[in-house]
């Protein structure tokens, strides 16, 4: 398929060399040397010449329809689309910014956009020989082959940081007139994170997969090894596609906990997620999930069935700065397995998340949430029922070094309030993490 691709670039560029006027508003040595990179492969150089002007030259359908291209080639479809947008916002008629914006939701998998887009060009009467890149992509996405869609991906993550209190415990050294143990009170430690997993996707028709997804995390809490865990998760899950419209999921999870070494906890729960795509740009989600937690023995008070609800907004901001933000709302209801357990309760909560790309390599993120619980049980025989308010926010960048390799860093604090003092706690984070992402 990368043969194709390069053969239908070098059709786009000849065609938009017929197309295109005398360079102009934007300077014309930096779009020609981008132009020469492109014409001889070096994308990557291209996209770096070019993306410092883009705030400057954004708006120019020359220089946005090489900057679409560069960021195509590069990986980054999603990011071209909004590129190759501006381009048709300004000459509806540019057929070779069209075929690349067709091409970019091809490469999103969005194949009823990118089949709209062909079906334009198509009606345009272009040159045969791009008639013939159309006719391939066209062929393409009526018989996909589905064994292409097939197939393994997994990641390896390492992580070093600081926590400033792993056990999410009271800063207090007392609590109704007993001494608590170190265990008990706040307590702060340095954090190794190593985690690896794996996924699967088979797809049995072009709108609908199965996917499967497993993955193992161990958080080692070096100056506090009582608190340190190990988490296995496994997921299958079902996936369908309503066109460029809408899609589908269901998910059914397992996992299990472990902490200092020992069984804590364990769970499953059924998810449903239903995603509305009303624009590129906006989109709203919906999600129901169901399931219980079962806890060691000794701690089978915590025993709960939960259910969980809530909707999303997601919109990206057009124009020079590709600004994202989600807006979640969340409900949800905790129900103890033991009639006397004090750990039922209703809970809601807001989240705001936003991320601002700075450049095609490193992007900076931002959220920040609240959660409201109200507890039904009674805590050490006191007549109030607990209330508990949290609070968090947190500030992270990532740069891709490659394909393959990305690097993280994330600040992050919590506050979480209750009218009963020994839940009171505060922490504070600081985390730096490598991924790597692979297919074999």
């Amino acid at each position: 398929m990368k043969g194709f691709y390069f053969c239908s670039f070098k059709v786009l560029v000849c065609f938009w060399l017929v197309q295109s006027s005398v360079l102009h508003a934007a300077d014309k040595s930096v779009l020609l040397a981008a132009q020469n990179m492109l014409n001889q492969g070096q994308s990557v150089e291209a996209l770096d010449l070019l993306n410092p002007h883009e705030e400057e030259y954004a708006g120019d359908k020359e220089y946005d329809y090489l900057y679409g291209l560069a960021l195509l080639d590069t990986g980054d479809p999603a990011a071209a689309v909004f590129a190759f947008q501006r381009v048709l916002a300004i000459e509806p008629n540019f057929a070779g910014a069209r075929l690349e914006l067709a091409r970019s939701y091809f490469d999103m998998g969005q194949m009823e956009r990118a089949q709209r887009e062909f079906l334009v060009l198509q009606n345009q009467s272009p040159p045969q020989n791009v008639s013939d890149v159309i006719d391939k992509y066209m062929a393409a996405i009526e018989s996909r082959n589905l064994q292409n869609r097939r197939g393994w991906r997994g990641f390896l993550q390492l992580g070093v940081g600081d926590d400033s209190n792993v056990n999410n415990a009271t800063s207090a050294d007392s609590f109704l007139g007993f001494d608590l143990s170190d265990e008990s009170r706040e307590t702060s430690s340095s954090v190794i994170s190593t985690m690896g997993g794996a996924s699967y996707d088979l797809p049995f028709n072009f709108d609908s997969k199965f996917f499967f997804k497993a993955s193992i995390n161990h958080r080692a809490n070096n100056d506090a090894s009582y608190t340190s865990t190990v988490n296995y998760d496994g997921l299958i899950g079902y996936s369908k596609s309503f066109g460029s419209s809408s899609d589908l999921s269901l998910a059914l999870q397992f996992y299990t906990a472990d902490v200092d070494g020992e069984f804590n906890n364990k769970g499953i729960n059924l998810t449903g997620q239903y995603t509305l795509n009303f624009s590129p740009a906006n989109q709203m989600g919906l999600f129901l999930r169901g399931g219980n937690v079962d806890y060691d023995q000794q701690f089978d008070s915590k025993d709960i069935d939960q259910t969980l609800y809530g909707m999303s907004w997601a919109h990206v901001f057009s124009g020079e700065s590709r600004v994202s933000m989600v807006l979640a709302a969340i409900g949800g209801k905790d129900t103890p397995v033991d009639e006397n357990s004090p750990y039922g309760r209703d809970f809601a909560g807001l989240r705001l998340s936003a991320s601002y790309p700075f450049t095609h390599r490193f992007n900076v993120y931002f959220s920040v949430g609240a959660t409201d619980s109200d507890y039904s049980g009674n805590f050490f025989n006191n007549n109030q029922a607990r209330v508990d308010s949290q609070a968090d926010v947190s500030l992270g960048g990532s740069w891709r070094i490659n394909k393959t390799w990305m690097l993280n860093a994330l600040i992050g604090k919590t506050d979480n309030t209750s009218n009963i003092e020994i839940f009171d706690y505060e922490k504070s984070i600081v985390m730096f993490t490598a991924r790597s992402e692979f297919t074999p």
